[in-house]
């Protein structure tokens, strides 16, 4: 009797703890499993957590632990928050108001502060069709299920951009928002009536994060807005003026390689900047279009050549331009150029081409030379976090492990394939069994 009295004396205290502070208890919870849970769907590379999303910085191409993350400081904050509630219920609200900054803030961050971050989600989720179509083509194709992403995004706009950079935005990122919304519905009821309206005012907190990140992105769209209307009447210097003013106010712009061709192309017409970047990078579009890559390498190399932020955009285009490139010398039975042209934009863009990783070591098994597609390997495999794509390296491995003559490496690495996908993975299958 005194056993089942105590029972049900604790769980009436904890029904009555959850009846209060459930909003608390559920929000709190969220905010701290979102720290381990993933913030960044990356079509290609390794998803970040929370505790690995740099809050001021790029993320680079492993993720690893940041102090000054979204994950790290959510949980200072919420923390802090938590400590001083029996001083004040206010300090929990601020908390909170802090807190959906951070959460409106990474989308933000994504889409406006981090132009090579939204960039190279961009570049990954193009990658990986690209590379699935070269596997369907000239290799044995796995049918496991594969991870969906949009193909196209329509990033002219701010809204556009923002849209998709929330299109990336994973389980933590959700999780952080909705934690956060309780949290700030459970200190506003525990406010006095007289003190709601003041907490309110805390608000202005993510509200003027929002601007903050907001303003400098649309008056680059007004630029470039104007630029465009401004090259539809035929008054070039004024788009060349306002084209560049779009760029320096959003970095977004000032990567945009279009924009830097348009400008060669309004220079050209008005007999102004001969030897500009510009006026190469339009004529690398030109020669792109020809299919006269080596033309447009050369040209794009040129304009690399100036410096700033025209030699990045520069050589981002360069190295998609031999992507092409190689892809063209390969179906032609030119693996070894191609190779050559694969490798040499891996060197100019490490980041954004990481997917030519798998590419390279196909040509170089292709080529015969096996231990440097084993190499070449060894990158996908600790860049990549996309499990189709790791289910053929292992295969690939395997291949070039059985060429070798080393069938144990071999037999490890097709069923290292099989665990990555194991659904009619028919290229791991043939292996073991051919083993």
């Amino acid at each position: 009797m005194k056993i089942r009295r105590r029972a049900a004396m604790w769980a009436g205290a904890a029904a009555t703890t959850w009846a209060a502070y459930w909003l608390l208890i559920v929000g709190s919870f969220l905010v701290f499993a979102s720290a381990v849970l993933k913030w960044v769907d990356f079509p290609f590379s390794h998803h970040p957590y929370g505790l690995q999303l740099p809050l001021l910085q790029d993320i680079q191409l492993i993720p690893h632990l940041s102090l000054l993350s979204y994950g790290v400081v959510g949980i200072t904050v919420i923390t802090a928050g938590l400590v001083l509630l029996r001083r004040s219920g206010k300090f929990l609200a601020l908390a909170a108001a802090i807190l959906i900054a951070l959460w409106v803030a990474a989308p933000c961050q994504i889409a406006f502060q981090q132009p090579a971050l939204l960039d190279r989600l961009i570049t990954e989720t193009q990658e990986v069709p690209m590379i699935r179509g070269f596997t369907k083509t000239y290799l044995t194709p796995n049918y496991g299920p594969a991870e969906k992403f949009p193909k196209q995004f329509e990033v002219d706009n701010v809204w556009d951009r923002f849209l998709a950079a929330q299109s990336f935005l994973g389980l933590g990122w959700y999780c952080f928002g909705i934690g956060s919304l309780l949290i700030a519905i459970y200190s506003l009821s525990r406010l006095p009536v007289g003190q709601r309206v003041r907490a309110l005012a805390l608000s202005g907190i993510p509200v003027g994060t929002v601007i903050i990140l907001l303003t400098p992105p649309l008056i680059g769209q007004h630029y470039f807005t104007s630029a465009c209307t401004a090259q539809a009447q035929g008054n070039n210097e004024k788009a060349i003026t306002h084209y560049r003013k779009a760029m320096w106010w959003d970095g977004w712009r000032a990567q945009d390689i279009n924009i830097y061709a348009i400008i060669g192309d309004l220079e050209r017409l008005s007999g102004s900047g001969e030897d500009s970047p510009e006026r190469h990078i339009s004529r690398a579009r030109e020669f792109k279009e020809a299919r006269e890559y080596e033309s447009a390498v050369f040209e794009l190399g040129r304009a690399a050549a100036w410096g700033g932020a025209v030699a990045e955009a520069a050589r981002g285009e360069s190295a998609r331009t031999r992507v092409d490139f190689g892809s063209a010398l390969y179906r032609g039975g030119g693996i070894g150029a191609a190779v050559t042209q694969w490798q040499q934009a891996l060197a100019e863009d490490p980041v954004q081409q990481q997917g030519l990783t798998f590419l390279i070591a196909r040509g170089n098994y292709d080529l015969g030379r096996y231990q440097a597609s084993l190499d070449a390997l060894k990158g996908i495999l600790r860049a990549s976090g996309d499990n189709p794509m790791l289910a053929d390296a292992y295969s690939l491995a395997g291949d070039c492990y059985l060429k070798l003559g080393r069938d144990v490496d071999a037999r490890n690495s097709y069923n290292l394939s099989l665990k990555e996908d194991m659904l009619v993975n028919f290229w791991a299958m043939s292996g073991l069994a051919g083993d």
